[in-house]
């Protein structure tokens, strides 16, 4: 985990340092809401996410750029006989599962130039799920690296001429891959910061 807040933090401030004209820098809170197989295996949403965008603007209402950030989804199960594998284990069960996506995205922006700027996103790219199932001294690990979209919509509020607050929904969806026999996806919301360019 503490190399994932690094990478994080390597990004926003290689982006801080690219920002010129007509660029974004969105570091935001992020809270997770698991669907799918991930909302099987833990159903409660997660409060600890942090997500990071960059976008270039190529023209006033059009950007392109990186999506990143870190998700982490926990859940304790009572105890109760659990079945993995055709083994039965009876115990309680800790589960956590990390996300980290890396996406190339665009983003279109219906109000360039305006206080209040609404826009929707796409980006495609991967998303890494780390699985991990605690039981007394045994654990379960599970992992892939997956082919991933996440398409998104927000609103950029300008505070002054460089910077601004956003809100963004955005739904990380990831393909079968490696120990996961079916997608692993879920919603977040994010409350940011915008670092904006001139």
């Amino acid at each position: 985990m503490k190399k994932i807040f690094v990478f994080t933090a390597l990004i926003f401030m290689l982006s801080l340092g690219l920002a010129n004209a007509q660029s974004y820098s969105n570091i935001s809170y992020s809270i997770g809401i698991p669907t799918g197989d991930l909302s099987n295996y833990i159903s409660s949403a997660s409060w600890r996410g942090v997500a990071f965008d960059y976008r270039k603007l190529i023209k006033p209402n059009l950007g392109f750029g990186i999506t990143t950030g870190w998700n982490t989804f926990y859940e304790e199960r009572p105890f109760a006989t659990y079945t993995v594998d055709n083994r039965s284990l009876s115990g309680k069960q800790w589960r956590y599962v990390n996300s980290l996506p890396i996406f190339f995205s665009g983003d279109y922006y219906f109000k360039p130039g305006n206080d209040i700027n609404p826009y929707v996103g796409l980006g495609v790219g991967t998303l890494y799920n780390m699985r991990a199932t605690d039981m007394g001294v045994l654990r379960l690990e599970e992992n892939a690296w997956s082919f991933a979209f996440q398409p998104q919509v927000g609103m950029f509020y300008s505070i002054n001429y460089f910077a601004g607050i956003s809100i963004s929904a955005k739904y990380s969806y990831g393909f079968p891959a490696g120990d996961f026999d079916l997608a692993q996806s879920f919603f977040s919301l994010n409350i940011g910061y915008v670092f904006m360019g001139n």
